[in-house]
């Protein structure tokens, strides 16, 4: 009966209209003096005493950019003021006391994956202060399946790993608690299964569906 009652709870969570907050559309990024480049940014790069050299670049899938001066550059993580040094040290072999300046004209879309058990696993835009919450009812919201207490935060180092830390999302939904976490570029939220949450899913799944045994859940990591 108490397990019941927890994917009741689940499931009057999924009814409910979603916050306003998810619902607005996000604000407009800017690029100020501490932002960082990101994948998809556009940016001007412009040599003040040599305006041919001038180019408007994107930041290719590889994190990338070419300029003629310069050539390759991985410029992804870089603020625009260390993007001009670095394109001033670079060129000076080729130009005289070359002057730089970097502006992002178009901020690329910075994104946050969602995979386990929700509805529509996939990814979302990154919106200003989002939640683990307003990410996953942009999912579609939980399955009965989902183990709330115990969804993993993924958030990308710069070393090419992935930091990994347990959220609590169940008293979030069942008791109301705020959200303290706020979602970062690449983040990944995966929402594990229960090993079971409703008596008639498994049967439809194992059962009917003549698997013959149920998948070892938590393989590859430990959920306390």
């Amino acid at each position: 009966m108490a397990l019941a009652g927890v994917v009741a709870a689940a499931c009057g969570h999924r009814r409910a209209t979603p916050p306003a907050a998810a619902l607005l559309p996000p604000p407009v990024r800017e690029a100020g003096p501490t932002y960082r480049i990101q994948l998809g940014d556009e940016l001007d790069v412009k040599f003040i005493f040599q305006p041919d050299m001038n180019e408007h670049v994107p930041v290719r899938p590889d994190g990338r950019i070419s300029l003629p001066a310069t050539g390759e550059i991985a410029v992804v993580g870089m603020t625009p003021s260390e993007l001009e040094q670095l394109i001033i040290e670079r060129s000076s072999a080729h130009l005289r006391n070359p002057e730089v300046s970097v502006i992002v004209t178009k901020l690329g879309e910075q994104r946050v994956y969602i995979g386990g058990e929700v509805t529509r696993p996939g990814y979302v835009v990154l919106a200003a202060d989002m939640t683990p919450l307003q990410a996953v009812l942009q999912c579609g919201g939980f399955k009965k399946s989902a183990k709330l207490e115990s969804v993993l935060l993924l958030t990308p180092g710069t070393d090419g790993k992935f930091n990994a830390a347990r959220v609590d999302m169940g008293q979030v939904v069942n008791r109301g608690v705020p959200e303290r976490v706020r979602l970062h570029p690449n983040d990944v939220v995966y929402v594990p299964p229960t090993w079971i949450s409703d008596m008639d899913d498994v049967v439809d799944a194992y059962v009917r569906g003549l698997i013959p045994a149920l998948p070892r859940v938590g393989v590859g990591y430990s959920l306390q």
